[in-house]
């Protein structure tokens, strides 16, 4: 007997978020295996305790299972085929629901004992870079979700004054936004492998990210988290460690690009690549080229400032 599991979707933050599913399947002792869509979802699995393997989606067949074996396939439940999330509908529907919403109904209708209300970090091992370090997520696979590069160098100036050390984490190559982060001079530190990243963020004295997997990533560790959003806070996570920040409804003209774009069927996943079909966040910009017009501009740097002050506050009044 076998368990094996694949992600709601295809991204990095859908592989973190699947995590606690994950983790109470290895719990029951049943050898479990870990589906894997994209390349996104590779690079972690030698962090997940009790993992019996890894397996792409691409040479995997459920129908040659045994009957004792389960495929467990979060994105194949109404949750997610009847519904885009996020959408008037889906609100209608489930008012209020986020993403850890989704995955308990989801691991509930599956009989999967996950616990998202008590996450369980993956071991990592100390990066001195970081330590004591606030630490910038500001790259994005989608240039709609990402925070304008003049508001990061400026909550960097912010901490700076205040005696915080900042750390840039990124591609330069892949994010325009990193690229700027660094030619103004912020420190960056690479991280070749998902372990490297999984380090950096987790010897972090706190994070700030945009809503993209690295976020996600930090947030599972039990890291201090200020995320950025736009509009659609569908992956807000509400944790004690966790401040949210959210832009207001962004243009019409994004927004109708955003739910005529969305997959939300089922999907076999048959080409293991960075597939723009289905990861549609790298497929439309913004409608607006002036980055002081574009809705995340209106989140601003003060207001970050704030969220980590606040979050470092408080964990230092808990030591």
């Amino acid at each position: 007997m076998a368990y094996y599991l694949a992600p709601i979707s295809t991204g990095l933050g859908d592989l973190i978020v699947s995590l606690p599913a994950l983790q109470a399947l290895i719990q029951t002792g049943t050898p479990t295996f870990l589906i894997s869509r994209t390349p996104f979802h590779e690079g972690l699995e030698s962090r997940i305790p009790g993992l019996a393997g890894l397996i792409r989606e691409t040479a995997f067949n459920p129908d040659v299972l045994s009957e004792d074996d389960v495929f467990f396939n979060l994105r194949n439940h109404p949750l997610q085929t009847d519904y885009i999330w996020g959408s008037e509908n889906f609100e209608k529907t489930y008012p209020g629901y986020k993403i850890t919403d989704v995955m308990k109904g989801i691991c509930a209708d599956f009989g999967i004992a996950a616990n998202y209300d008590d996450l369980k970090p993956l071991p990592f091992e100390k990066n001195s870079e970081c330590d004591d370090a606030v630490v910038f997520v500001p790259g994005s696979a989608g240039i709609v979700k990402c925070w304008p590069s003049s508001h990061w160098i400026d909550l960097a100036s912010r901490l700076g004054k205040c005696g915080h050390k900042v750390v840039v984490i990124g591609q330069p190559e892949r994010s325009v936004i990193v690229k700027d982060c660094l030619e103004s001079g912020l420190p960056h530190l690479p991280t070749e492998t998902m372990i490297d990243a999984l380090d950096a963020l987790s010897s972090a004295l706190c994070v700030v990210a945009v809503d993209t997997g690295l976020m996600h990533l930090a947030v599972h560790q039990k890291v201090l988290t200020v995320a950025l959003f736009r509009y659609n806070v569908m992956f807000k996570r509400d944790y004690p460690h966790v401040r949210s920040l959210s832009a207001p409804l962004c243009h019409q003209a994004c927004i109708d690009i955003e739910y005529s774009s969305v997959p939300n069927k089922v999907i076999k996943f048959d080409a293991f690549v960075e597939n723009k079909e289905k990861l549609y966040w790298e497929t439309w910009t913004c409608s607006k080229k002036n980055w002081s017009q574009r809705c995340m501009a209106s989140i601003q740097p003060e207001h970050v400032q704030s969220a980590v002050d606040d979050l470092i506050s408080i964990s230092l009044a808990g030591r």
